[in-house]
């Protein structure tokens, strides 16, 4: 399904650690222009959504957004203005 580097996994595992109750990983398209990845945490799974588990990690995606992430690799790097952001490449 989802290749993540080092960088993108290293970043989710902080943020967990970080949070309280998020057990789960959510990946949504932001839709705009540029086809840039929204990442949040969340407790719980709903009724529409896809899980897979991927480096013990529990993503969640809405069945309607699975293809943007098929086959595709998820990556933490910095923009130009020195902003970081997670990107599917």
């Amino acid at each position: 399904m989802i290749v993540l580097t080092e960088a993108a996994a290293a970043e989710i595992k902080n943020r967990l650690e970080q949070s309280d109750s998020a057990k789960f990983i959510r990946l949504q398209m932001r839709k705009s222009c540029f086809m840039k990845v929204k990442l949040t945490l969340e407790a719980a799974i709903q009724s529409n959504d896809s899980k897979i588990v991927k480096d013990d990690l529990t993503f969640i995606i809405d069945n309607g957004e699975c293809h943007y992430f098929r086959d595709k690799k998820l990556d933490f790097i910095p923009d130009q203005t020195g902003f970081k952001q997670f990107e599917v490449l």
